[in-house]
């Protein structure tokens, strides 16, 4: 007499479902990578045009008219304005180049695993979509104290602060939103490839002894 094994395999799940996501990350820790490096230079690059001085791209104009030099003042302090604006923007690239830098070894990590093993990949997968959603609300909180406009007031005759606070609180649902849509769609992939690259088994309990 013996008994017939209540656990057999059943088939084994095609390896691309993992190899095609694993090809995915890869490129995306590409583009990350490409998008710190780019992030990262961008401040130095731009730096040699906002350091210059209103004086040394418009002369006073020494002899000109009252108009002139009021309209020359008023080019200055707008000048002035756009360089704070500016360097505050690029204090937050230095951020965001930290936080496409993890993108990319989180990614590039996570394709290596999945194509060698399921279980760690798909956790690294998991890690990569937290760290971006998380990383991708702060930055859009952070864009919105320093404004999405370098205008943050057009004068009482237009209207004020009133526009450049519509377009931040604007801008920043329609930030947070398509983080949310991105960030929610490679996790339904992530569900559906764990889903599909699962090994199948069967539990089924035979029906009883067999005679050898």
């Amino acid at each position: 007499m013996r008994i017939e094994g209540a656990y057999s395999p059943i088939s084994e799940p095609s390896p691309w479902w993992l190899r095609g996501l694993a090809i995915f990350m890869g490129l995306m820790a590409i583009f990350y990578a490409f998008n710190s490096l780019i992030t990262a230079v961008t401040p130095m690059l731009i730096s040699e045009f906002t350091d210059m001085e209103w004086e040394d791209i418009e002369e006073y104009p020494e002899d000109g008219s009252d108009e002139e030099k009021e309209e020359w003042e008023e080019g200055k302090l707008a000048w002035e304005d756009m360089q704070d604006y500016t360097d505050e923007m690029m204090e937050f690239m230095g951020p965001v180049a930290l936080h496409s830098g993890l993108l990319a070894i989180i990614g590039l990590a996570s394709a290596v695993l999945l194509w060698t093993n399921r279980e760690s990949g798909i956790k690294a997968v998991g890690a990569w979509i937290a760290v971006n959603f998380a990383g991708g609300v702060w930055m859009m909180w952070k864009m919105s104290e320093i404004g999405f406009t370098p205008i943050d007031d057009y004068g009482p005759e237009a209207g004020g602060t009133a526009i450049p606070d519509m377009v931040n609180q604007i801008s920043m649902v329609a930030g947070v939103g398509q983080i949310a849509i991105c960030n929610g769609m490679m996790l339904a992939l992530l569900v559906l490839v764990a889903s599909k690259s699962k090994p199948e088994t069967s539990f089924d309990i035979p029906s009883g002894f067999r005679e050898s």
